[in-house]
């Protein structure tokens, strides 16, 4: 679809309204693209700028590999993972950076060299569903210090990610109608995602330089969050009973990346990736070269520093520790028994807490768990929580070993293979396929006023798919 309305749609935003736009970009009204947004209209005080657009026209057949993703999956992630963390992100970067005003960027149905970019569907609904300007979803809490010993207020993360071609063709599996409900066959026959799925992922959030020192000099997009998460708003921490919500301007926190890549035999393919925005970076830096054509805020996409890479979950290391609060005199703590996670000695790197041992994790994630940890409990029914526990004192922290129970959530996997075999079916460590499904089940129980079984499948005390809880 994206090659077909490339042409077009330049011309309309050369002349035309940004409202027609939208027009242009969804010929077909699929599944519902954003659940929260400003209201719309030509009054007063109503919006009529553009909105976001679900990419959900999801191809029937595999396509082909574009050459940079074979580039990527020639490049070795063991020995030069750092250089193949940044390929990808320039991948992802390609035609969906448009120069100028960054909130345009990111449009995926305007990619301007006509790759195909997909959202997940159902990810409108529910009171963590999307906004409308750019398709964030609440995600996990930002507790003080988790960022900075400088953060002082507690919030939220709010985040929208996108799968390339072959990422789309699972969701179009599982996914074939807007019209009908989700069809399992795919993952129940463990295809899961193809090799050169391409994952990315931004996490923003509303909290600023003045308290995470390497959020100066933000790139911001608008986000219509709720006020409960806005330390300056009167309904701050007010959730439970404040529902409103108001536009803000949020800062660029976060990407991570997800590249199926058959060589990671041990995370069931998948190689995982995390950048941290540092808005201190001079304009040319070690990783600013995908960006030096842009003009402007564009440029500041490229003060993504990768953090790390981990293509398995090192399960026969069960020693662990954390590192809560990062800062400048608390610095990252590389852990050298690791064998399939590397950290980004580079200066650039602002201070991070990790994961559990220094297991790969971004800034907004649980320093308790790891991407692959948390990814690893993709699965429907949802029959285990995406950690054993939030709280940080039940976390092993050595010197003893961490026991069984605890290192379930730390072992590795075949490709297809479900955290709880048997009793669940892989979702192949996509949590938005996960988050899709749920949403589904739950809005069809409601509004048909009916029970699906497939909800007993689980004992009923099943959290919620979120990073961690927020401290007060």
């Amino acid at each position: 679809m994206n090659n077909i309305l490339t042409t077009t749609i330049a011309i309309v935003m050369l002349g035309g309204s940004a409202v027609a736009q939208n027009f242009l970009v969804e010929p077909i009204v699929g599944y519902p693209d954003f659940g929260f947004m400003e209201e719309p209209g030509t009054g007063e005080g109503q919006y009529t700028g553009p909105v976001f657009v679900l990419s959900d026209q999801y191809p029937d057949s595999m396509p082909p590999l574009d050459p940079g993703v074979k580039d990527i999956l020639s490049m070795d992630f063991r020995n030069n993972s750092i250089n193949y963390a940044v390929a990808v992100r320039d991948y992802i970067f390609e035609g969906n950076i448009r120069g100028g005003d960054v909130e345009r960027d990111f449009d995926l149905h305007l990619n301007s060299i006509g790759r195909d970019w997909y959202h997940a569907p159902w990810q409108h609904w529910g009171k963590l569903g999307r906004e409308g300007y750019h398709g964030l979803t609440r995600e996990g809490p930002l507790s003080k210090l988790v960022l900075d010993k400088t953060q002082t207020d507690s919030s939220y993360a709010y985040a929208v990610g996108f799968y390339n071609g072959p990422g789309g063709l699972t969701f179009g599996k599982v996914w074939p109608s807007a019209d009908q409900g989700p069809d399992l066959s795919s993952l129940i026959a463990g295809e899961g995602f193809p090799e050169g799925t391409i994952v990315g992922k931004f996490l923003f959030t509303v909290l600023d330089g003045s308290q995470v020192n390497y959020l100066t000099n933000p790139l911001q997009w608008n986000a219509f969050m709720y006020n409960c998460d806005v330390p300056s708003s009167p309904a701050y921490l007010q959730c439970d009973t404040d529902t409103s919500r108001s536009t803000q301007k949020v800062n660029l926190l976060q990407m991570d990346i997800m590249i199926k890549d058959n060589r990671a035999v041990d995370a069931a393919g998948w190689v995982f990736g995390t950048f941290v925005y540092n808005g201190h970076l001079p304009e040319k830096h070690d990783y600013s070269a995908a960006c030096e054509q842009y003009q402007g805020d564009g440029k500041k996409w490229c003060n993504l520093v990768p953090v790390g890479v981990m293509w398995g979950n090192d399960a026969d290391n069960p020693i662990g520790f954390l590192n809560e609060t990062p800062s400048v005199d608390s610095p990252t703590i590389i852990n050298p028994l690791l064998k399939q996670t590397v950290i980004n000695p580079s200066s650039a790197l602002p201070a991070q807490h990790l994961g559990w041992a220094s297991r790969l994790n971004g800034p907004a994630d649980n320093p308790g768990s790891s991407c692959m940890s948390c990814h690893s409990t993709g699965q429907y029914p949802a029959v285990s929580p995406i950690m054993l526990t939030f709280n940080p004192s039940d976390m092993p922290q050595g010197p003893e070993p961490a026991d069984a129970e605890w290192m379930r959530y730390f072992r590795n996997f075949k490709d297809g293979e479900a955290f709880d075999l048997g009793r669940a079916v892989s979702t192949d460590f996509s949590m938005q396929m996960l988050k899709s499904l749920q949403n589904y089940v739950e809005w069809r129980s409601q509004s048909q006023a009916g029970v699906y079984a497939v909800e007993y499948w689980t004992d009923g005390n099943v959290g919620p798919v979120t990073r961690g809880q927020v401290t007060k």
